[in-house]
């Protein structure tokens, strides 16, 4: 499957997730989501290297271990800020904030990676982080007092 293709089953899933996480917090506490949600993630993605045949006992030798470790405190970082964010806010809130790691990551390719600054990147990025038309108002710089007056 093309990149584009596993970008939009995760844009897809992502986007369900939200709401599940925030239906299962209308009884249950943040940090008793979190666990079940992250275990479930850890068995998937486990079922899903096993299956693809990408999971190798000899590559946890590699010189790029730490990196992945490093990966999994910041993602541990995101899900613990996440779910205690979405305990106390509005989904239409936490969300687009919790979204602008898109930007963030996509940055940080740019200026730790040097992945290059294309025409076509430059033209699609303040696309990215628009969740709503009054992100993308607020992105153009134009400030719109009635939110239905401006769509």
């Amino acid at each position: 499957m093309s990149y584009v293709l596993w970008a939009l089953l995760a844009m897809v899933c992502y986007s369900f997730a939200f709401l599940f996480m925030k239906i299962a917090l209308q009884e249950l506490p943040a940090f008793t989501v979190m666990p079940i949600a992250v275990l479930t993630l850890a068995v998937g993605a486990t079922t899903v290297a096993a299956l693809y045949g990408d999971w190798s006992a000899q590559s946890l030798t590699s010189r790029f271990v730490p990196f992945a470790l490093l990966a999994g405190l910041c993602l541990t970082g995101a899900m613990v800020g996440y779910f205690r964010a979405l305990s106390t806010g509005p989904v239409s809130i936490v969300v687009p904030v919790f979204g602008m790691f898109l930007v963030g990551g996509a940055l940080l390719g740019i200026l730790v990676l040097w992945e290059a600054v294309t025409a076509r990147k430059v033209a699609t990025g303040p696309a990215v982080p628009v969740s709503s038309p009054s992100k993308l108002w607020a992105i153009r710089g134009i400030h719109c007092p009635n939110r239905n007056a401006c769509f």
